[in-house]
């Protein structure tokens, strides 16, 4: 379930510094802060539903939010993650028209709302912000292209280029060893990549066998990023 809480010293900078509000003048950013609604949601909570009213546009502070539909037979698919400094929400907010996705917490998260009606007035007036709102819904048609792509490849393939989507965008690098680590369940990453959770199983573990990644737990770590892109670009093979 969401909560609301007072705005922390910490929103403003952060806001300013990680997302497209840095564009804007600091009296405009006060402003939206001050309008804006601070909402905290626990592990698994719908932050909203498809359908929902699209009133507002989302940033996250903290956490990991997944964007996901569910198909006529009830399966859900994963389409995006959203992490610290993404926006969500976005598409709605701009149109007005209805939530076209589910969207739930993977973990507690704080996300800062802002309104509509109170964005759209400020975007018109600074294109600057607007250019940096309408950058990130490119970047979200080109990521849906690619992932169209890759749900055409073989499970090797899809697999070893999904990895790669994933860790390079919501990743870590590990200061000891220089390799990208993701953490994620291995349901989570079926869900994203189209594909059962025992298929997932098998892909991962012959991907290390093969050395090019390692496995504790919901966390993986690439070894090999150039091998595992070889595979992505890999033709299918012919029987």
């Amino acid at each position: 379930m969401a909560t609301l809480s007072h705005h922390q010293d910490h929103i403003r900078p952060f806001l300013a510094n990680n997302t497209f509000l840095g564009r804007l003048p600091g009296v405009v950013i006060d402003a939206l802060v001050g309008k804006g609604q601070l909402r905290s949601f626990s592990k698994g909570a719908i932050v909203y539903r498809r359908g929902d009213p699209g009133d507002s546009l989302m940033v996250v502070i903290k956490g990991r939010i997944k964007l996901t539909n569910t198909t006529i037979n009830g399966k859900e698919i994963v389409l995006y993650y959203v992490g610290q400094g993404d926006i969500f929400g976005d598409i709605a907010a701009l149109d007005g028209k209805e939530r076209a996705v589910d969207t739930v917490a993977l973990e507690d998260s704080e996300v800062f709302v802002v309104y509509t009606r109170d964005l759209l007035p400020t975007l018109t007036k600074h294109p600057a912000a607007m250019l940096e709102v309408i950058r990130v819904l490119c970047e979200k048609i080109r990521i849906g292209a690619g992932i169209v792509e890759d749900n055409s490849l073989e499970m090797r393939g899809r697999t070893a280029r999904g990895l790669l989507r994933l860790a390079r965008r919501h990743g870590r690098v590990d200061t000891g060893s220089a390799h990208l680590q993701l953490t994620i369940s291995q349901e989570e990453l079926g869900k994203f990549l189209g594909m059962s959770r025992a298929n997932v199983n098998r892909q991962l573990g012959q991907l290390k066998i093969a050395d090019l990644i390692r496995i504790h737990g919901s966390e993986i770590s690439i070894i090999d990023e150039k091998a595992l892109a070889d595979i992505g670009e890999a033709p299918a093979a012919k029987d």
